[in-house]
């Protein structure tokens, strides 16, 4: 057996004993850092143009076009319960320095979240991620699903669960 089939191996071993490994995309809402797994984002828009819809829930900015498809667009301040949103109520085009539109493929349908910055993306191990019981609260308790944090980093994250964020 060569030294790199050796090393192969042993990073293997290493894997099964650590857990699986899950990637999430971390972003910034009102100065808390958020995370949806990678593999319901399909794309990063940097801005969009917003026709209002009467009537709906207010965390609904509206609808865009996104790629020949109508796309519900949410205002993730809003949809967590957070005061302050970077997203003015009369505004019909969303954009700016570092405001972004996830485009998230949730339960088979394309929907747009505000966030206020896009931060990068974390590889978490199982053991990374705490199941969110009683730490957060009743409210936040459908959204938030795990709180993570990688070992060489003291920065934490909610891990969001994708389907309640749809209103």
């Amino acid at each position: 057996m060569t030294a790199m089939t050796k090393m192969r191996a042993q990073r293997t071993l290493e894997r099964r004993t650590e857990g699986a490994l899950n990637e999430y995309l971390a972003f910034r809402v009102a100065s808390t850092t958020y995370a949806l797994p990678v593999s319901i984002i399909r794309e990063i828009v940097r801005g969009a143009q917003i026709t209002p819809v009467p009537r709906a829930p207010t965390a609904v900015l509206g609808i865009t076009s996104f790629r020949g498809r109508v796309v519900t667009v949410i205002d993730m301040a809003r949809q967590l319960g957070l005061a302050c949103s970077v997203v003015p109520e009369t505004s019909h085009r969303i954009g700016g320095p570092r405001i972004r539109i996830l485009m998230a493929d949730i339960n088979g349908e394309i929907i747009g979240l505000v966030v206020d910055e896009v931060l990068t993306v974390h590889r978490l191990l199982s053991r990374d991620i705490e199941r969110a019981t009683t730490t957060v609260g009743t409210d936040a308790g459908a959204q938030i699903v795990g709180i993570a944090r990688e070992q060489d980093d003291d920065e934490i994250l909610l891990l969001l669960e994708a389907k309640a964020l749809v209103p």
